[in-house]
């Protein structure tokens, strides 16, 4: 190894017990043909290939920074091309904005321990010239603590020139003490590719067989290559051994003392048990916060307090018809064969719904291969003999709720034909296994409340999805 990669570990061993663990697992190699550096798995070892005049280019600081920063995309169990029908180039923005947002909210603490707060702790500090997420999207979205997957849904949600300006709005300084160097506001463009990447110059010959990677680099308005590691697409035994080297580095950290009361081990030890087990704060709190932004909708009333003219001429005191705001949510409950959701989600999500339900009047419908509008009849909910009339959801009528037989569920009944003249706002209760998804008929405000069983990634047609946690055990 290099000098800068001795003392970098050598540095991180005194700093953070937890991230010396993670990288005594890691093989480091100088390869010419890498743009910057790159966590990887090449011959079954998991591995760091770095370009030695790039590491040597970095304050030593900057190179523990990038260190800290391609440990935490393993520790987030990254997957650089999660979604495979959306933009990898997007997905991976986002990705290294919530981490080096991360970093930056927590560099002067992450090297600390527990009651310790002196100012001689050393900073946590990044190379200049990096994405973070922009203040725009706190403002949009009131999500105080978003995982990537929220970053990537807001900037897809944006035109392709708000996109554009967020991400090159130039990132915030994350309070490095040294000259800000040529990538000051950096704007990030997209280059997916493996030759022009991966390439050893005519006189260097490459470590490694890179023809069978590809992968994403950033690049800035000079087409150079910015401070940050080489994001690669791992097949499933690749991403599967790096998520063993987490959790041995966190077994290996829970078994050292010294790692008890450090600052950097508990922030990624929380970080990991909340991306394992159930955690329905988060949901909950973006649905309430997103219906009461959205669910509103225009309706016709009576009221005793303005009289009806038509009777009060014949003695008669009548309610007159006002027009005001009511408050109307409708939820959408997919009750197919196909369903995987289990009681404890379906109690989780109405739990959340009964306590709107305090506030707002919440319409039921249910959808398998056909639409219909649900009545109580003994013990479960079947077609309503009235389908004119909606149903009032009123508590505990979950309970009712049945999967059918069917194992295909069609929605376009439902955006196609009965939203038309609506402005409500619309959750949608399903696993995310759609007959006629490309079909539908965009619908706003629609929320997705997708089932927690689910596992492949749901990517909304239109409006925004929200995993459900369920809250079975909670300690």
């Amino acid at each position: 190894m290099s000098a800068p990669v001795d003392i970098a570990l050598e540095t991180l061993w005194r700093r953070s017990r937890f991230a010396s663990y993670f990288y005594q697992q890691v093989q480091f190699f100088p390869d010419a043909a890498i743009p910057t550096l790159a966590l990887t798995v090449l011959q079954s070892r998991l591995t760091l290939a770095y370009r030695p005049d790039f590491v040597e280019s970095l304050h030593a600081e900057q190179f523990i920074g990038l260190l800290i920063h391609e440990m935490m995309h393993a520790v987030l169990n990254h997957d650089h091309r999660a979604l495979p029908d959306e933009s990898p180039y997007l997905q991976n923005v986002a990705q290294d904005m919530a981490v080096n947002s991360y970093i930056v909210a927590h560099h002067t603490t992450f090297f600390s321990r527990t009651g310790d707060y002196a100012a001689d702790t050393p900073e946590l500090l990044l190379p200049p010239g990096l994405p973070v997420i922009p203040h725009a999207f706190y403002r949009a979205t009131g999500i105080g603590d978003p995982s990537w997957e929220d970053v990537f849904r807001w900037l897809k949600g944006l035109s392709p020139e708000e996109r554009r300006a967020h991400i090159d709005s130039g990132p915030i300084d994350p309070g490095i003490p040294l000259d800000a160097g040529a990538h000051d506001g950096a704007r990030l463009d997209e280059r997916i590719d493996t030759a022009p990447l991966f390439r050893a110059p005519d006189d260097e010959r490459s470590r490694f067989d890179w023809s069978g990677l590809r992968g994403i680099v950033f690049i800035d308005e000079r087409d150079e290559t910015l401070p940050t590691g080489v994001h690669l697409f791992h097949d499933r035994a690749a991403a599967d051994a790096i998520t063993a080297k987490r959790t041995r580095t966190l077994s290996l950290a829970e078994a050292d003392r010294d790692c008890a009361d450090e600052r950097a081990f508990q922030e990624i030890r929380g970080i990991i048990n909340t991306t394992t087990e159930a955690d329905i704060d988060s949901w909950e709190r973006l649905l309430k916060s997103t219906i009461d932004f959205a669910a509103q909708s225009n309706e016709w009333t009576y009221t005793y307090g303005r009289f009806n003219r038509r009777y009060f001429a014949n003695g008669i005191y009548a309610p007159g018809r006002i027009f005001r705001e009511r408050e109307v949510i409708t939820v959408a409950v997919d009750v197919s064969g196909s369903m995987v959701m289990n009681p404890a989600d379906i109690e989780t999500a109405f739990g959340v719904i009964e306590q709107l339900a305090e506030k707002y009047r919440v319409n039921l419908l249910c959808l398998d291969e056909n639409l219909f509008v649900p009545e109580k009849r003994d013990d479960a909910f079947v077609a309503a003999r009235d389908a004119g009339r909606p149903y009032r959801y009123q508590k505990g009528d979950w309970r009712f709720i049945r999967t059918g037989a069917g194992g295909t569920t069609f929605f376009a009944p439902l955006f196609n034909s009965y939203l038309a003249g609506h402005t409500e706002m619309l959750l949608v209760i399903t696993d995310g296994y759609i007959y006629d998804i490309a079909e539908l008929r965009e619908y706003s405000p629609t929320i997705w409340l997708i089932a927690e069983g689910r596992d492949e990634p749901f990517v909304a047609p239109f409006g925004q999805a929200v995993r459900i946690r369920a809250k079975r055990g909670r300690r």
